[in-house]
């Protein structure tokens, strides 16, 4: 579906703001493992020119760098950049930060060997332009490597019952959680993969309590920061609707918190 660029430049402006909300940095934290996952499985070697798309504050970029891989960290939301910068310096390893859209990634093209995203390129609205702009700039013989939710895993759920709740997305956006099934990655990647391999995980949310992890996303995740500013007393109904999921879904016996979050690790080779 086509659209106008003045539409498309208004939506990408409110996506900068929304993510620059909460505290994404930090909620980040809770899923670092997965990060560390994605630059094992990429084959990683010191010089090899590493791509983070929509990087956040660096979950995949920072491992790839301790590696000694020559990382470039994009992503809309200068705030998120930011707190990365913060955390690379404070590591003491040289990342380079780029402002800019998964959409429309601003490098040349075969700029890469290794192009990475943990989760971020999920919430690029057209799909199809964000997988032929990592196909763009990744070079021939490397490798695209992306952890992306599962649709029927307890973050596809999560979303599943905020939807009713938040406004309708444009009518040109798709899913996120299309990411999260396996054909979907053939679809996106296969005609231009040499091979595509997906294997399931599952990242571990450990808290005290179903409530007290509830307070920590709802005041971190920046979508539903913004949800809670829009909307006022209604907001309760969606936090007790995405706590029922985690409820339902949580495996400690002793009252504790401990949630599967289930997501596929996709290498495709180009």
């Amino acid at each position: 579906m086509s659209v106008q660029l003045d539409e498309y430049d208004e939506y990408k402006a409110r996506q900068r703001d929304l993510w620059s909300a909460g505290d994404y940095a930090l909620l980040s934290e809770r899923i670092a493992d997965v990060g560390e996952l994605t630059a094992m499985r990429a084959e990683l070697e010191p010089g090899l020119e590493v791509l983070d798309v929509a990087c956040g504050a660096g979950n995949a970029s920072l491992p790839a760098a301790r590696i000694g891989a020559r990382v470039t960290g994009v992503d809309l939301a200068p705030a998120l950049l930011e707190r990365g910068r913060t955390k690379a310096e404070r590591e003491g390893v040289e990342i380079t930060w780029v402002e800019g859209d998964a959409e429309e990634l601003p490098f040349p093209d075969d700029s890469f060997d290794r192009v990475l995203s943990t989760f971020g390129h999920m919430f690029a609205p057209r799909h199809r332009r964000a997988a032929d702009e990592m196909l763009r700039v990744c070079r021939p013989g490397g490798m695209i490597v992306t952890a992306t939710w599962t649709a029927d895993g307890t973050v596809g759920k999560t979303f599943a019952a905020g939807a009713p709740f938040l406004p309708p997305p444009p009518e040109y956006a798709s899913p996120p959680v299309l990411w999260g099934r396996e054909e979907y990655i053939h679809e996106m990647f296969g005609d231009a993969a040499r091979s595509i391999e997906v294997d399931r995980h599952v990242n571990w949310i450990v808290d005290d309590s179903v409530e007290s992890f509830a307070d920590f996303f709802l005041s971190t995740f920046p979508p539903l920061v913004t949800a809670q500013a829009m909307l006022g007393e209604r907001f309760g109904e969606l936090r007790e609707a995405i706590v029922a999921v985690w409820r339902d879904a949580n495996v400690a016996q002793d009252g504790a918190f401990r949630l599967p979050q289930e997501y596929l690790l996709s290498v495709v080779r180009v």
